[in-house]
């Protein structure tokens, strides 16, 4: 078999089992939080760091700000569970300090101001930044989930994603809303 027939049913293998289970998730009822965090968890798996933003053997640190019960939801959906040979850590915070600990930081709740901070706080270092601010990724944010049709769904924002040097696999961006820096 070609290696592009291999991509292909690669590619489409994980775009359904992301699809199958976030249609999953929402069948059986789960929370927005435990959507949130499954969102989150399957962003981790399908990006790749630069190396020294995240050094062989160390964990990946999620840092959520702004709701609890997200925090509560990842630290049960990811407990024991590691992505390419990394533990995952949840952090919670307040967005007060540095976050440049952080891989991953997801605001909760943010106004336009605090999600124009955190934007500017995380520029330059290789972090995925996700809010569920509707406009967050427009504003310069890496990804930002949005409701259309009932269900939840995400934009992604490649031009960050590049400013902070992260790649984002090509079978999550198929899912994603493409946007670019900038209201419409």
């Amino acid at each position: 078999m070609g290696v592009l027939i291999r991509w292909f049913i690669a590619t489409a293998a994980v775009c359904g089992a992301v699809t199958a289970a976030t249609n999953r998730l929402e069948a059986q009822g789960v929370s927005t939080p435990g959507l949130t965090a499954a969102f989150l968890f399957n962003f981790v798996k399908f990006t790749t760091w630069p190396a020294d933003g995240l050094r062989e053997g160390s964990p990946i640190v999620i840092c959520v700000g702004g709701n609890e019960l997200v925090a509560d939801a990842l630290v049960k959906l990811t407990h024991g569970k590691t992505v390419e040979g990394h533990a995952l850590a949840i952090r919670r915070t307040s967005f007060e300090g540095p976050l440049t600990e952080c891989q991953v930081i997801y605001g909760a709740s943010l106004n336009a101001t605090r999600a124009e901070e955190l934007i500017r706080s995380a520029a330059g270092y290789p972090i995925l930044t996700v809010s569920d601010l509707e406009d967050f990724a427009q504003r310069g944010g890496v990804a930002n989930f949005f409701i259309d049709g009932g269900r939840m769904r995400f934009a992604v924002n490649t031009a960050a994603a590049e400013r902070a040097r992260l790649r984002i696999s090509s079978t999550l961006l198929a899912l994603a809303k493409v946007v670019r820096d900038g209201r419409p």
